[in-house]
Order: structure tokens, then C-alpha cells, then sequence
């Protein structure tokens, strides 16, 4: 999928500027902030319909407060560990979305698949957290990873009900723009805006695939949904481990292989789990009557509503 690439591209954009100690806040606020006049310029191409003003100021919203949270909490594990660790730990997030999808929103209870999916990302993040060797990341930095994770899965379902019948681009757009007021807000509170010096040209690849990742996310939202979608995105995973491999030098040990692998070993078990069949609706018993014609199939309470 495109949008995983794109993903996994600003990954290790993000631990170069984390290496070269740009502060969060500087390098998330330009990088939405590109993203979001990119995508404005080419809604303005498109001439696209708007977006009412409630459904943008929900979508600004989502991007400030959800996807910005998640960005500083992922940039903050780079600048702890390496991006093979960090991007491993975040691809719990899979299996997030299905819990939290059965405890808070009520959906159907997990199937025994759901369950070993489920053990599986703990396993695997787990191998990746404690295994030593050549990957690393500090205890702070796994805590910040999963905090990600955690936020992330939230931004997905939120995101999927939000988007919902909006362009995806127009919500990318949006999207964008609330995180880049999120990140540049909490840089202005925290006094963690600083110069960017000679590293326009990381920032602005930043900002372009991000714009490119964002409107192919919500793409798949609406076709997909949140559960396919985040299966889906777990090929960033693979783009983000093999270009820190070819470009930051960052090997990958055997225990954390395994690991990623458990992780994604999950995913491919959400995603292979098929809702229920729908139970028929039994009817109280009636008593016999020698008039009584036999009772039509049950059929669901909505379908025989008018």
C-alpha cells in the first residue's frame, strides 16, 4: 500500500531530525504545517465542495489533539531508541484497535483468533522491549512507543467515524492543519520551538509524504474500515525496518526479528477473522390453533420497520 510507504518513509525522516536534535514541537508543527498547505493547494486545483463547519472543526480537533499526541509520543521513543525498535513497539496498535473495539464500543466479543492475535502482539512487543543486542531503546523510550500505539488506535476508530462521507483528501487536509496548530501550540507552551538551521529539505520531504500518507489513510478508512485499515498499514512497518536498515545503518537482531514478527503475525490474524453470521430471532412460542397459518422465517426487528 502507498500510504504504508509513505509512512514508513517519515519514520526515518524522523529519527534523522531526531538524531540532529530538533525538538519535537519544531519538527511536527512544519511538518503538518507542509502537509496541510500542500493539501489545501491541490483541494484549491480540485476546486473540491467544503466541509461544513462543525464536521472541520471535529477533524481539526482530531489532528491536534490525536494525531499530534501521537507524533510527539513516537518522535519522543526515536530520540530514545532506535526506528526499528520503536516503529516494532508501535505495531501493537492492531490489536489495539480490536480490543478497544469490543470493551469501549461495544462490538462483538473476540473470537478465540482475536484472543491469540492479541497474545501474539504482547509477546512480540515484549521481545522487542527486553531482547538485547544491536536494536535498542530506554525504558522510557518503550513507554512512549506504546503510548503511541494506544493513541494511535484511538485516532483510527475516532477517524473512521469522523471522515465519514467527507473527501479524503479534505480530511487530510484538516487533519494536518489541527495537528500543525496542536504540535506549534504545545512548542509555544513548553518553550520547545527552535530553529530548524539547514534542514529545510528533511522537513519539507516530511511535510510532502506525510501529505501523500494522510489522505491515503483516510482512503482506506472509508473503504476498508478501521480494523482492514490498520492490518493494511502494518506494511509500514516492513518500509520503515528495511530503510533504517539501508539508510541509518540500524541492524536488526535476531530476537527483535522475532518479535516483529509476532507483531505482524497478529495483524494477519485480525485480519483474517470474519464477523458473525447474523442469529435469527426467535419468537415466543405460541399456543396451537386450528387457524393458525405457519409462521414466516424471523426476520430482524430493522428490516420489518418502515
Amino acid at each position: 500500500m502507498p500510504g504504508a510507504a509513505g509512512y514508513g518513509v517519515t519514520v526515518v525522516i524522523g529519527r534523522r531530525l531526531a538524531q540532529a536534535g530538533l525538538t519535537p514541537a519544531t519538527a511536527l508543527g512544519i511538518r503538518f504545517a507542509v502537509a496541510a498547505a500542500v493539501l489545501a493547494a491541490l483541494l484549491a486545483v480540485r476546486r473540491a465542495d467544503r466541509v461544513e463547519l462543525a464536521c472541520a472543526l471535529r477533524l481539526l480537533a482530531l489532528g491536534a489533539v490525536g494525531y499530534a499526541g501521537q507524533s510527539t509520543l513516537f518522535y519522543l521513543s526515536l530520540q530514545r531508541g532506535t526506528a526499528a525498535t520503536s516503529i516494532l513497539l508501535f505495531y501493537a496498535y492492531p490489536a489495539l484497535v480490536c480490543a478497544i473495539g469490543w470493551l469501549v464500543l461495544r462490538e462483538r466479543r473476540p473470537c478465540p483468533r482475536t484472543c491469540a492475535a492479541l497474545a501474539l502482539s504482547v509477546a512480540g512487543t515484549a521481545l522487542v522491549a527486553v531482547s538485547s543486542g544491536p536494536v535498542t531503546i530506554s525504558a522510557l523510550g518503550v513507554v512512549f512507543a506504546l503510548g503511541s500505539a494506544l493513541v494511535f488506535a484511538l485516532y483510527v476508530l475516532a477517524g473512521q467515524r469522523l471522515s465519514a462521507g467527507v473527501d479524503a483528501m479534505a480530511t487530510a487536509a484538516l487533519v494536518a492543519a489541527g495537528a500543525a496548530l496542536g504540535s506549534a501550540g504545545q512548542g509555544a507552551l513548553t518553550g520547545g520551538l527552535s530553529s530548524p538551521g539547514g534542514r529545510w529539505a528533511l522537513l519539507l520531504a516530511y511535510g510532502l509524504f506525510t501529505a501523500a500518507a494522510f489522505t491515503l489513510l483516510f482512503a482506506a478508512l472509508a473503504r476498508l474500515g478501521a480494523r482492514h485499515t490498520s492490518v493494511v498499514m502494518t506494511l509500514e512497518a516492513v518500509f520503515a525496518v528495511a530503510l533504517a536498515m539501508l539508510l541509518l545503518g540500524e541492524p536488526l537482531g535476531a530476537w527483535q526479528a522475532l518479535g516483529g514478527a509476532c507483531v505482524l503475525a497478529a495483524t494477519v490474524l485480525v485480519a483474517r477473522i470474519r464477523p458473525a453470521p447474523a442469529r435469527a430471532v426467535l419468537r415466543p412460542a405460541r399456543s396451537r390453533s386450528p387457524r393458525a397459518a405457519p409462521s414466516a422465517p424471523a426476520c430482524p426487528a430493522a428490516s420489518r420497520s418502515r
